[in-house]
């Protein structure tokens, strides 16, 4: 999906690039199984996913709803997993029941002494997935432009000193939620309160729908194969805050809101709702406050 080029309070601003930091919530497989297991868990086809590429996947429980989402990194030797933060613990719990006495599998959390570093390049968006290594860091191009570097922390803590230094700006929390407001992205703290399902929430790229069984593929199958959804992703203004959450529509129908951040004099918010109040410039009304559709994922 494209990249919004919004600005975030002072952080952000159209031709520049910014990073964000995540110190956390990193796996690494080890061992000749390590694909097949990811295969049989994620909603992706990994078996035979090539040596030095990367590649998102979600993982989902029997209801077809999310527990976390993962980019799995092939780096030949060993696997490595960036989860959503916070969602690390039921994935590796899920990956351990899922190797059998026969497959040969490590897993090792890296959640301490390892971290990630995002950069959205908004000048120079690309769509190679191939993995770069300069010393002890990885480095690989999402399909919608982000540059991921993954290594040790002390690595990592020079690479961001010579961000710093080429002019590239860290993004603090709120404007990283604001941008994903904005463009449509969800992360851990959506997935472990909401649990949406992928298909809803502009996620379908993750998915394969022609590999084997995983856990979730009855519920995504038959969401696919009616390809009428419930609920669907927008973004949307708002005269006033809206708590996260269930709402009533005035006239009919409902919202789930998951974030509200004020911005250029209106409140930004991210949610479902149903796709025929989804079309950009509709109308709507919440109580007291309210509402317009900005555009739909």
């Amino acid at each position: 999906m494209p990249i919004n080029r919004v600005v975030v309070g002072n952080h952000l601003v159209e031709i520049m690039s910014f990073y964000h930091v995540r110190r956390a919530d990193i796996t690494v497989l080890i061992g000749p199984d390590s694909l097949d297991v990811l295969h049989s868990v994620t909603t992706q086809s990994v078996s035979d996913l090539s040596d030095n590429v990367s590649i998102f996947a979600s993982i989902l429980n029997p209801n077809g709803r999310m527990t976390d989402r993962i980019l799995i990194w092939n780096l030949v030797d060993q696997i490595a997993l960036i989860h959503l933060e916070g969602c690390s613990e039921s994935t590796r719990t899920l990956l351990s029941k899922s190797v059998s006495w026969k497959q040969d599998v490590k897993i090792i959390p890296l959640d301490s002494g390892f971290s990630s570093i995002w950069v959205y390049d908004l000048e120079n968006i690309r769509e190679d997935k191939k993995i770069i290594i300069d010393g002890q860091i990885h480095s690989t191009h999402t399909e919608d432009g982000v540059k991921i570097h993954l290594g040790p922390n002390n690595e990592i803590n020079e690479f961001e000193s010579n961000l710093i230094r080429s002019g590239i700006t860290k993004i603090d929390d709120d404007g990283m939620q604001l941008f994903q407001i904005m463009n449509g992205q969800i992360n851990g703290n959506i997935v472990r309160n909401y649990r949406p399902i992928p298909l809803e929430v502009s996620l379908s790229n993750d998915i394969s729908f022609t590999k084997g069984c995983y856990t979730g593929q009855e519920i995504i199958a038959r969401l696919d194969a009616r390809g009428v959804l419930a609920r669907t992703l927008v973004t949307f203004s708002s005269t006033n805050h809206l708590q996260s959450g269930n709402h009533k529509i005035i006239g009919g129908g409902r919202l789930v809101v998951y974030y509200s951040l004020f911005h250029d004099e209106k409140w930004m918010n991210l949610g479902l709702i149903h796709p025929d109040l989804a079309e950009t410039g509709i109308e709507f009304s919440l109580d007291d406050i309210d509402c317009n559709i900005i555009t739909k994922w």
